[in-house]
């Protein structure tokens, strides 16, 4: 029987963060799911996501925020994020034929200014080690990403609930900036992937390089 991955909702009241970590466990909830787990990450075939306000709600329709990427064409969206409470506007992710996750990718929101996000990563790496077994966070810091000034936290967690399983984790937060909402990548591998061998190929190999390279945050 597959497990369900906890799902946690983040309310950081006043700082105007909900995130939703859909992390806990090495199976996903999204049953159209990627039944490969080759190389994705010279796959030449993408797939194009532009964000747009048309059918968000309640808190994504509050803090919207225009971004766009590609990914590989492999990979699926999870029909769930963007839809009723989910306080993600979407989320990608490839799977091997048991569902287990390989990568994924998901893009919530935040605000405020580059000075407050160190506050905030501290409060999502907490909220993150009750979601993974063996949770460590193994760096942090401010960071330069789609030609953006960020910060970033990397972890590492490891299950052997099902089966031994890494996980590598790169969370990006950016701040709010005139005109604009503030916005917040959540990028996961596992060691099932074929590419991602440590937490510092996050974002650098695999599907997910596909998927940063590209990311436009603004209009």
């Amino acid at each position: 029987m597959r497990n369900q991955i906890p799902r946690t909702l983040l309310s950081l009241t006043g700082l105007g963060i909900f995130l939703l970590l859909a992390y806990g466990s090495e199976y996903s909830t999204n049953k159209n799911g990627s039944n490969s787990n080759r190389s994705v990450g010279i796959d030449a075939r993408a797939t194009s996501y532009v964000n747009s306000k048309s059918g968000f709600t309640g808190k994504l329709e509050e803090n919207y925020v225009d971004f766009s990427f590609d990914y590989p064409s492999s990979w699926k969206r999870d029909s769930e994020a963007g839809q009723g409470s989910s306080p993600n506007f979407v989320k990608v992710e490839t799977l091997t034929s048991d569902q287990i996750t390989i990568e994924n990718f998901a893009v919530g929101y935040c605000n405020g200014p580059l000075s407050l996000m160190p506050s905030l990563a501290g409060q999502l790496s907490e909220q993150f080690s009750g979601g993974f077994p063996e949770y460590e966070k193994v760096s942090e810091g401010e960071v330069r990403v789609a030609g953006l000034d960020g910060y970033e936290f990397r972890f590492t967690s490891h299950s052997n609930k099902t089966k031994d399983l890494d996980f590598y984790g790169r969370v990006v937060l950016f701040p709010s900036a005139a005109g604009r909402k503030g916005a917040v990548l959540i990028m996961l591998a596992t060691s099932e992937s074929p590419d991602v061998r440590s937490v510092d190929d996050v974002g650098e190999k695999g599907g997910l390089s596909v998927i940063l390279k590209s990311f436009k945050l603004g209009s």
